[in-house]
């Protein structure tokens, strides 16, 4: 939203002078265009870091329960006892067959209960069996065979060192659920989204080799180019892009992705915007390692002064770590810690606002959990993040806090639910998405939560944006087949934000879309026509609006 002259005089002033002792407001759009800079470096890094998961949808039914058939003849079981089973604590507390009178056929049901049992806990290759044994006296001794891990076999195409792949090494209790989570370490890599697991017998009574079967195309190098219209009129609309991804460069299952954004008119020195970023992860075991660097900026005229130009740019390293503490056949649950330091800068007609400066270390932790259903699937987790006064080298100003401490906090919650379903014999996918902020104190504008744009709510163009301390978003969408290789969508999302919100006047937005998105070969497309639904009369919207975006992969 344009600024009047009074302002933007003052703004002047505050330069010259050098010694400003308040928070200064940027132009709306300038901060909306740090924004969505932000929003689309990270939709750039999604296409190429999206990690997969091979959950399967949870059983309709519980575990089977132990039924015995009455037979004769049969033996009456006071007590059973066990034999290398110390690795199955969990399986000692069970007793099986106890008080029950059990004959041949009894046995073999209570054989069939607890390899169920043991394949319920994803020890597929432990088997469960009664050595020669004389039960006159009521004893029932039960003996279990370990399934082990015999070998781990990069099959040829192998890229590196599977060591930090596999949570366990051989000789280990072979169990799936960490194969699924070796499985997803190795699918996390875009050139070895195809590569397969194969269990054969090992060279020892109870053992199992894991042969790691590559693709045959299997490619260790991603390369994408992107052309898209979600830049902002002030700093230029149509963007192009570049994406890079090397599966593995140093031999350990990592990734190295690096991208490149800029606006389409590379020739414009007034306006514009760029963006960079490097990022680095490393797997080991059910942890991941990651570190990354991002910059990005911008640039536009005032319209109120000519000849002026206002610049931001923003610099961001991060370190972090995820850790998958609970894993089942069907859900998991994954807790993620960063450590991130920001720089915020911004200059007026070349000199420096140090209003506006902010250089910030600060966390973010957070805990999330998938779970797979028959007919759906379901994510959900809650955050908090915030600043490390005693790290942060300049925590800056922020508006209407003469004596603020640089110390902020903000939780999040969010939930994502996809479920498909059928309509007169067409199926259809419904995808929901919310997502909760709230700051109980004051915080850094770069902190607020905005909506108004492809990325939160559809139907708006982006150029103006609502943003606030704290707020809510919901987006709605389904989607189904409309012919080969692509899908029809329609979008319905709203929006609210409060708190030190940048405009007075109704918070809320609501919009929606109609759009298409696909593939073809090596190209991949997303077309969409949006329009504005409900929004406060001050924020401008064209409508309808046109957004898409197109990718090639190589």
């Amino acid at each position: 939203m344009k600024l009047d002259r009074i302002v933007w005089a003052g703004l002047a002033a505050s330069v010259l002078a050098k010694g400003a002792s308040a928070q200064l407001a940027p132009p709306q759009y300038a901060g909306d265009a740090q924004r969505q800079q932000e929003q689309h470096l990270d939709a750039a890094r999604r296409q190429v870091a999206d990690t997969p998961d091979v959950l399967t949808p949870r059983a309709a039914a519980g575990a089977s329960p132990l039924n015995l058939p009455a037979e004769t003849p049969c033996i009456a079981i006071k007590a059973v006892e066990w034999r290398n089973a110390e690795a199955f604590p969990w399986l000692t507390k069970q007793s099986p067959g106890v008080g029950a009178c059990v004959g041949t056929q009894g046995l073999a049901a209570i054989r069939q209960w607890l390899t169920g049992e043991m394949i319920a806990r994803g020890y597929v290759t432990t088997l469960v069996g009664f050595p020669e044994q004389g039960v006159a006296d009521g004893r029932l001794l039960i003996e279990v065979l370990p399934g082990r891990i015999g070998a781990i076999e990069d099959r040829p195409g192998g890229i590196g060192w599977t060591g930090g792949v596999f949570p366990n090494a051989p000789g280990s209790l072979l169990n799936v659920r960490d194969l699924d989570q070796a499985l997803e370490n190795v699918r996390r890599l875009p050139g070895q989204a195809a590569t397969a697991f194969d269990l054969v017998p090992g060279r020892s009574l109870g053992t199992s080799e894991i042969l790691v079967r590559h693709a045959a195309d299997a490619r260790r190098f991603t390369f994408a180019l992107t052309f898209d219209n979600a830049g902002l009129n002030a700093t230029g609309r149509n963007q192009i892009g570049a994406i890079a991804a090397v599966d593995s460069p140093l031999g350990l299952y990592d990734q190295l992705i690096a991208t490149v954004n800029n606006d389409a008119n590379p020739g414009q020195t007034t306006r514009g915007s760029r963006s960079r970023s490097v990022a680095w992860n490393v797997p080991f075991g059910y942890a991941a390692f990651s570190i990354g660097v991002s910059e990005w900026a911008t640039r536009q005229p005032l319209d109120d002064l000519d000849g002026i130009v206002y610049e931001r740019r923003t610099r961001r390293v991060e370190a972090g770590v995820d850790y998958v503490p609970y894993r089942t056949s069907h859900g998991k649950s994954v807790v993620r810690f960063r450590m991130v330091r920001r720089e915020d800068r911004a200059w007026f007609g070349g000199d420096e606002l140090l209003v506006q400066k902010h250089v910030i270390t600060g966390y973010d932790v957070s805990i999330g959990h998938r779970e797979k259903f028959r007919r759906a699937s379901v994510e959900a987790g809650v955050g908090l993040r915030g600043s490390l006064t005693g790290l942060s080298a300049f925590p800056g100003y922020v508006a209407g806090q003469s004596n603020w401490s640089g110390r902020y906090r903000i939780a999040s919650a969010n939930v994502v639910a996809n479920v498909p379903f059928e309509i007169a014999r067409r199926t259809v996918g419904y995808r929901g998405t919310f997502v909760l902020q709230h700051a109980p104190g004051p915080i850094p504008s770069t902190e607020f939560m905005q909506i108004g744009g492809r990325y939160t709510v559809r139907g708006f163009d982006g150029n103006e944006t609502l943003a606030g301390r704290g707020g809510w978003l919901a987006r709605n969408e389904l989607a189904t087949h409309a012919f080969t290789g692509s899908e029809a969508y329609v979008a319905l999302d709203a929006g609210q934000v409060w708190g030190d919100t940048y405009s007075a006047g109704r918070r809320s937005l609501a919009g929606g879309a109609l759009g298409l998105r696909g593939g073809y070969k090596w190209l991949s497309y997303d077309v969409a026509l949006g329009m504005p639904i409900r929004k406060p009369s001050a924020l401008h919207s064209g409508a309808p609006t046109l957004d898409f975006r197109l990718t090639s992969r190589f």
